[in-house]
């Protein structure tokens, strides 16, 4: 039980001494400084340095005298106390992330990125990279989709997309497929044989999957291409069996 308080109030932010040291006072109540340091294993030229810490922090009262006591608060106000200040830090923390992914967003401009071809060895990564692509999605995304409809990933990707306000339009080639997550968030699609994993940003940037993705292979190749000419080939192609 003693053990376990330790790790405890180590994961609320406590140093190793001030662990062993509040551990100590939960059991002792009240105490002086060498006994605390003998019964926590403190070493005496630290464990005043560790209770003054301990005061400060409101967890510990001092109590004048001689010698001088140390008096442990209640301790479900004591660890009320250091959820607190954990709760606190975490909420900092979370701003400064905020901020943090502001500033390196600004940094990265992905317009800048003309043509590349990428290599994965698992599907589930080109996946995770189409994910990213298509969050930068302003305006408009068209997709023809065929395996990569099943995958989480791209029903993230295009539920936030309809959640910024983007047009998402989908030619899928298999009719039989479940779609009613797509439907519930207001993607539009139709029916239409095509063979294709592509993906129209923004009528600019093209994610193509240039292997056969319904089959196990060792790796698999894609492009990401921005403002590429192949954009109003597919565009028109798209629409072609769109309107029909």
């Amino acid at each position: 039980m003693k053990t376990d308080i330790h790790e405890l109030l180590k994961k609320l932010d406590l140093t190793e001494y001030e662990s062993k040291t509040l551990n100590t006072l939960f059991q002792l109540k009240e105490e002086k400084a060498p006994e605390i340091s003998r019964d926590a294993q403190v070493p005496k030229t630290r464990v005043y340095d560790v209770l003054d810490g301990l005061v400060a922090k409101g967890l510990v009262i001092e109590i004048q005298g001689r010698p001088k006591k140390y008096r442990i608060v209640e301790p479900s106000k004591a660890l009320t106390i250091l959820m607190e200040n954990k709760k606190e830090e975490m909420k900092k923390l979370q701003q400064h992330v905020e901020d943090l992914k502001e500033q390196v967003s600004s940094t990265i401009d992905l317009d800048d990125e003309e043509e590349k071809v990428l290599k994965v060895k698992d599907q589930n990564d080109f996946m995770r990279i189409l994910e990213q692509e298509l969050r930068n999605a302003k305006n408009s995304v068209i997709t023809f989709t065929e395996k990569t409809v099943k995958h989480n990933a791209l029903k993230r990707a295009l539920q936030e997309a309809k959640q910024r306000n983007v047009h998402v339009k989908m030619l899928h080639s298999n009719k039989d497929d479940d779609l009613s997550h797509y439907e519930k968030h207001g993607v539009e699609i139709k029916h239409v044989e095509h063979g294709l994993e592509a993906f129209i940003i923004d009528d600019k940037k093209l994610v193509l999957a240039l292997s056969d993705l319904k089959k196990e292979k060792p790796e698999y190749h894609f492009t990401i291409w921005n403002k590429s000419p192949m954009v109003p080939a597919l565009a028109h192609y798209f629409e072609k069996h769109w309107n029909e």
